[in-house]
């Protein structure tokens, strides 16, 4: 048996993981998809750089959707039909909730700002609460609504479809970190 002459290290397999698990999510029903594509397409953003909060930049939303920006720009440039901004968003927000959110730095102030993967579980799951409490959670379900009657597919999401929904949950959680919301993903 030969031993390695590098080290494989937990960063390395933390980012393995989410790599696989972003290349698991985003592909739903996408022509031309798969794993070397989202490995592709998180190398050239530069989301595979991301090892800790501390590599979140000042601005946690620009910094956030900058490498979905890329995704679906690179994504358009090798001529991947129908890979809209929601698919961008899947694999960006599946890699960071796998490498920070889930990475044990949960607690870290920039790491609750970071947007949660967004799909029709969890919109069926915000329906369905936000209708509950119609009352008292009327502005977040407007917004939501709102967000949902423009486009509620997240397949097909352009950035301005994505903004408004991360908004609706924004103005829902009211200050708490915002991978709670994913308390109402439904399956």
């Amino acid at each position: 048996m030969s031993i390695s002459s590098t080290q494989y290290s937990i960063e390395k397999h933390k980012d393995m993981y989410a790599r696989w698990c972003a290349a698991a999510a985003y592909g739903r029903g996408l022509a031309g998809g798969g794993s070397s594509l989202a490995f592709r397409l998180i190398e050239v953003s530069g989301l595979d750089q991301v090892a800790g909060p501390e590599d979140i930049g000042q601005d946690v939303d620009e910094w956030q959707m900058s490498f979905m920006k890329k995704i679906e720009s690179e994504a358009v440039h090798l001529g991947i039909r129908d890979f809209s901004f929601g698919r961008a968003q899947k694999l960006v927000n599946i890699y960071l909730k796998t490498i920070l959110v889930c990475g044990g730095h949960h607690h870290h102030p920039n790491v609750a700002l970071l947007h949660p993967p967004l799909d029709y579980e969890l919109f069926k799951g915000l329906r369905t609460f936000l209708s509950k409490n119609r009352k008292c959670m009327f502005e977040a379900r407007s917004a939501f609504l709102a967000a949902q009657k423009s486009n509620p597919r997240w397949t097909n999401f352009s950035e301005a479809d994505y903004v408004a929904h991360i908004d609706a949950i924004k103005l829902l959680m009211a200050g708490k970190p915002l991978y709670q919301v994913e308390e109402h993903w439904k399956f």
